[in-house]
């Protein structure tokens, strides 16, 4: 009997049973509690990449059905899987709409019924996601600097009126009233100025547009002081009123600055004829003038509290620079010997590349988009002069053939891109 006994407490093999049977139902507990917690941390995040996407698409402001609705339908789909789980879903969706900006905020509640948890009393577990989207319009400021020299006679000028409108359409969308200024700077030799820069650098000067002498230092420096600047002058006559030479456009191709109204500004490029050489840096400088805060108030048009400040963040500023040649010397006052005229040249060629790839690199240190159209340019000095222009590698244009308009249409559907704030 004591021998049974002595091998009765010695035998172990039943413990394991016990132990078992004791751990069984907080084991049970555990794992289904962990499946649990699984199951409702992958709803969790299934809920919010749907109201990640759906307040995005509510957002849109080119959409115009209800926020809540689209929201709602983006998570119905994500969670039709789950059953049971929609019925205790709550969802308040709000909105505000601005005349350029939308934003849409989500909050949701959602019971996730347990599996295993409810044996200790945990029937579900509670989520809370919430979600924000905006999309917001920024302010556009466009300088259009455009080639209108000599090379662009013929098919070539009407074709770039026409990508030019097309362009200025497109970007001038009636529901952005108010949103967008254009600044359109035709050129050949140089640029002709309006009224309200003419009196800002030569106070007291009659009523009369024209073109500005500037000399070898002048071209890419961005404030211009008022210091007595001489009219250009070719052949002893003021380069104003009427007057035109390869130096100056016609009195009809004036640059217009910071315009909203977009039949003024297609009335002025459908005015657009070829003459003249080509002043690129010259042009390219008053193009990036029209975007420089310091010339605010100094340049007229229809945007007062413009150009904006460069790091002003609901505003995008853009340089679109088009040639179809090479940066020229800079030929400007005629002599008279003995009744015949002579030209003297003030810079060279060398020297106009120079200062237009510094206009270009002054203008992008403060943030603007540059881009450039090569318009069947030839020689690769001329086209890496656009090229390095442009301030990304895919806002450089080279147009072999006539059709420019791809390249103005494909600019266009980059900055609607860009301008949209998300």
């Amino acid at each position: 009997m004591r021998s049974l006994l002595r091998h009765f407490l010695q035998d172990a093999r039943g413990n394991v049973a016990m132990m078992f049977a004791m751990f069984l139902g907080p084991l049970v507990v555990s794992v289904g509690g962990a499946l649990d917690y699984s199951r409702t941390f992958t709803i969790g995040a299934e809920i919010q990449s749907a109201m990640d996407a759906g307040t995005l698409a509510a957002a849109s402001l080119s959409q115009g059905e209800d926020p809540e609705t689209i929201v709602r339908n983006y998570i119905t789909a994500a969670l039709s899987e789950h059953n049971g789980v929609l019925e205790r879903l709550n969802v308040q969706v709000s909105s505000d709409l601005a005349i350029n900006s939308r934003e849409v905020t989500a909050d949701a509640v959602i019971s996730v019924p347990t599996l295993m948890l409810g044996l200790i009393g945990y029937d579900s577990l509670t989520l809370n996601r919430t979600s924000e989207a905006n999309e917001r319009v920024r302010n556009l400021e466009i300088s259009l600097v455009l080639d209108i020299s000599g090379s662009m006679s013929g098919s070539k000028i009407t074709a770039l009126r026409d990508a030019a409108e097309e362009f200025v359409g497109v970007m001038m969308d009636p529901d952005l009233d108010g949103l967008t200024s254009i600044s359109v700077i035709p050129y050949n030799g140089g640029v002709r100025l309006p009224q309200a820069v003419i009196n800002d650098l030569l106070p007291g000067t009659p009523n009369d547009t024209g073109c500005i002498e500037l000399g070898v230092s002048d071209p890419v420096k961005m404030d211009l002081d008022a210091n007595g600047y001489d009219w250009l002058d070719w052949q002893d006559n003021d380069q104003r009123n009427w007057r035109s030479s390869a130096f100056c456009p016609e009195d009809n191709e004036a640059s217009l600055f910071l315009e909203e109204t977009p039949s003024v500004v297609i009335d002025l490029i459908e005015d657009l004829d070829a003459g003249g050489n080509t002043g690129l840096d010259v042009a390219t400088a008053w193009g990036a003038r029209a975007l420089d805060p310091v010339w605010r108030g100094r340049l007229g048009g229809d945007f007062p509290a413009r150009p904006a400040a460069y790091d002003d963040p609901s505003t995008m500023k853009v340089l679109v620079v088009m040639t179809d040649g090479a940066a020229t010397a800079q030929i400007r006052r005629a002599q008279n010997y003995y009744g015949n005229w002579y030209s003297y040249e003030i810079y060279s060629a060398a020297q106009a590349r120079t200062n237009m790839a510094d206009a270009c690199d002054a203008a992008q240190a403060q943030g603007v988009h540059i881009y450039t159209i090569a318009f069947q340019v030839s020689g690769s000095t001329n086209r890496d002069l656009m090229r390095d222009c442009a301030s990304r590698a895919v806002n450089y244009y080279a147009v072999e053939n006539l059709d420019i308009s791809a390249a103005f249409n494909s600019i266009a559907a980059d900055l609607n891109n860009l301008r949209l704030a998300r």
